[in-house]
């Protein structure tokens, strides 16, 4: 289980970056703010524009849970008491984030509910041993 705990704390923070990844891509691709509310006035359609503005609502939840999926992240691969119980809450809210999001959401409420894992929080285990510098 100590593998799968280290594996949603990875996933977790690798979401949190990707999604400040999308964000900053498409404030670049559509030249700010401004450019995505008008998103469908670019291709000929009005200015008044629900498309854009679902856009920039996406890229606020976006932003807005980066920090506290990346936070999660760190705090399992550490096995942090705290980060176990955010991570179920946050599992929760990411289920809508759609594909990949969801994937990673069940995967992390699976194994953060998993009784296994509740002693690694306890007493977390040491460094992986190197099996090629035994004696």
């Amino acid at each position: 289980m100590d593998r799968h705990l280290r594996m949603i704390g990875v996933l977790n923070a690798g979401l949190g970056v990707l999604g400040v990844l999308v964000c900053i891509l498409l404030l670049i691709i559509f030249r700010g703010p401004s450019g995505i509310l008008l998103i469908n006035a670019r291709i000929g359609g009005s200015a008044t524009t629900m498309e854009g503005f679902v856009t920039m609502c996406v890229m606020v939840y976006l932003l807005v849970m980066a920090g506290p999926l990346i936070a999660v992240g760190y705090g399992l691969m550490n096995y942090q008491e705290w980060a176990r119980n955010l991570g179920m809450i946050l599992s929760i809210f990411t289920l809508v984030h759609f594909p990949l999001g969801t994937v990673v959401a069940i995967y992390s409420l699976w194994v953060l509910t998993s009784f296994e894992v509740e002693p690694l929080f306890k007493a977390p285990p040491g460094p992986p041993r190197d099996l090629h510098h035994q004696h």
